[in-house]
């Protein structure tokens, strides 16, 4: 197994195509989205009166909606194409991060938050990994895998620490501001990119006949588990570093640097997912993200934050990669029917992520004084569904 090419080749790979506003599109939202994740649940716990199970239920109710009206959202996309719902996603997505801005001013903004963001998130997603499937290559789609999540990462590496230290020298207003802006200019390039179509059949009956058969429950099984594992991660992570009194600016470092470790690494694990060893590859990086999990439990410094963070993500993108290279080729393997499909998934991923959130919240209404970094046992025991997602049956309709 050698991995000899160039770094540069998987980008001049890609933006030889008419895929490069698609990528820079993607890199340019990420940029934005980047700069304030990691400080979105810790905003929302400090505005919830420092209540877990509030900022828990918030996170709930947007992935529990979200799940209820993926199937509007892959209507849309039937009649719109996937490049014009991504499109039409970012004013959600502009005035969800608008309403977070205002949320200070009127508790009302929080409901229009609540809307807004689900609404982002099925208009969004769906679209684009259809997009995904239908202009990745079967004989590189681990190579391609690699590239997209490297594209995500490269302009979220300095992403949190360019948010850190907004917050910390300006406070959350200016943060919001810079996000708004980005959003805005992430759009451009899909104004100029070809329109696809993509037809789309699946009732909400036959969805949910989909999830109830027996013969789907692995493949629920390992989209749940992926979903809720990195919602974790993305909401209760940022909370425990909180929880410890590290500063915005560091909580900004230890992010930009695992992310750097990572990106690296992706690109790596990419190729290596185009070859047979991808099952070994996805099996040990589940056990070695499960095991980075209770490492997370002992971090009580910003130093053993960044350790346990970069093996955290470094872990991940071993089991990541090879699980979305295998998605997209099952996805692809449908056919005309790849959308049912990719749709199917994220109604199975935000419900399993809202509910997720919605025991957690029960969990520290009746256990008050838990403590947070107990959740990581969770996502240890969560992680090893990536365990499952090999030698997977034929989907059952």
């Amino acid at each position: 197994m050698t991995l000899n090419r160039p770094i540069f080749d998987y980008f001049s790979y890609a933006f030889r195509r008419d895929v490069d506003k698609f990528f820079i599109a993607f890199a340019i939202r990420n940029l934005a989205v980047g700069m304030v994740l990691i400080f979105e649940p810790i905003y929302l716990y400090v505005y919830f009166g420092h209540s877990l199970p509030l900022t828990f239920l918030y996170f709930a109710a947007i992935y529990i909606i979200a799940g209820l009206v993926s199937i509007l959202g892959a209507k849309i996309m039937g009649r719109l194409g996937p490049h014009a719902n991504i499109l039409i996603s970012y004013p959600f997505l502009f005035a969800y991060y608008a309403s977070l801005f205002l949320l200070p001013h009127s508790p009302y903004f929080l409901a229009a938050a609540i809307f807004f963001a689900p609404v982002s998130i099925v208009l969004f997603w769906p679209a684009f990994h259809v997009d995904f499937v239908r202009f990745s290559s079967s004989q590189s789609r681990g190579k391609e895998v690699g590239l997209i999540n490297v594209v995500a990462v490269l302009p979220a590496i300095a992403a949190p620490f360019i948010g850190g230290w907004v917050i910390t020298s300006f406070g959350y207003p200016p943060l919001f501001i810079m996000v708004l802006l980005l959003l805005l200019a992430s759009g451009i390039p899909l104004l100029y990119a070809k329109q696809t179509h993509e037809s789309y059949a699946d009732s909400y009956g036959a969805v949910f006949r989909k999830i109830l058969s027996p013969g789907n429950w692995r493949r629920e099984a390992v989209f749940a588990a992926a979903s809720s594992e990195i919602g974790i991660n993305l909401y209760v992570w940022p909370l425990f570093l909180f929880s410890l009194a590290i500063g915005f600016s560091a909580i900004g470092g230890i992010a930009a640097f695992s992310l750097f470790a990572s990106g690296i690494f992706m690109l790596y694990v990419g190729r290596i997912s185009d070859t047979p060893d991808r099952p070994w590859l996805l099996n040990v990086g589940a056990v070695m993200t499960s095991v980075s999990w209770v490492f997370k439990y002992f971090v009580r410094t910003p130093f053993d934050a960044l350790l346990t963070d970069t093996i955290y993500r470094v872990s991940r993108s071993s089991a990541a990669i090879p699980y979305q290279t295998l998605f997209y080729e099952r996805a692809a393997q449908q056919g005309g029917k790849a959308d049912e499909y990719i749709v199917f998934r994220e109604v199975v991923s935000s419900l399993a992520r809202g509910f997720t959130f919605l025991t957690l919240a029960g969990l520290f209404v009746f256990l008050p004084h838990l403590s947070i970094n107990s959740i990581f046992f969770g996502g240890a025991v969560i992680s090893l569904g990536f365990l499952l997602f090999s030698n997977l049956p034929t989907m059952k309709s």
